[in-house]
């Protein structure tokens, strides 16, 4: 398709411009999520989120860090992040298979893009599920997508650190040097807009995203 050939070469284009930016972004990110206040809120305010996120990591250090089951469906959501930005990069995804020994596979027509290949490795694709949620929840039920969202925040965090290895074709095919560089800020500003989404809503979570943004562009231009 031409639409998908156009958004591949953007994306190879800005491919180490991103890498460069997301590096000098990284203590910004962090900064900006301490002066948001938002770890002192879900402290505070919102321990459901704790709880849940605290369940998870003792059910995977219990059972799913051993069992196939865990291992199944970590993979299947792994594979499914693939789909997913390959629709979103207007790709045809033909196929995608997950076997409970042999691991994964995501057939996409239309060849491969960097974005594709690393997005597992900092995309949560199940935080749609708890954000959703909380549309459609009555008030009273709020603490149970609450729990929910931690336990998702703490699978992705699990599952990141399980597959993010040196053995990983899909982190050769973007190159180790890119993934250093961009997967920790990446990741901290998925989660850190995501959670303050959930918690105070769009124009926060907005406020955070262009906040990292400027204050980076802020300090590199300050030596100029």
């Amino acid at each position: 398709m031409i639409i998908s050939s156009l958004i591949d070469r953007i994306i190879e284009t800005i491919k180490w411009p991103l890498a460069i930016a997301s590096i000098l972004m990284l203590p910004f990110s962090l900064l900006e999520l301490r002066d948001s206040g938002i770890v002192s809120d879900v402290f505070s305010y919102h321990q459901a989120i704790l709880i849940g996120f605290a369940a998870y990591i003792l059910a995977w250090l219990v059972y799913f860090k051993k069992d196939s089951a865990g291992s199944f469906f970590s993979t299947f959501e792994h594979e499914l992040t693939h789909a997913v930005f390959a629709w979103i990069t207007f790709k045809r995804v033909s196929g995608l298979f997950v076997d409970w020994r042999a691991g994964g596979y995501c057939k996409i027509d239309g060849g491969m893009n960097w974005l594709i290949y690393i997005a597992p490795y900092f995309f949560p694709t199940l935080m749609i599920v708890p954000i959703a949620l909380s549309f459609i929840v009555k008030r009273e039920y709020f603490e149970a997508v609450q729990f929910l969202l931690g336990a998702v925040l703490a699978y992705h965090v699990t599952s990141t650190y399980e597959e993010t290895h040196t053995g990983q074709t899909d982190l050769q095919e973007t190159s180790f040097l890119f993934a250093l560089l961009f997967l920790p800020t990446a990741n901290i500003m998925i989660y850190g807009t995501a959670l303050i989404y959930f918690v105070r809503g769009y124009a926060d979570a907005s406020d955070y995203v262009v906040s990292c943004w400027s204050e980076t562009w802020h300090w590199v231009t300050s030596f100029i």
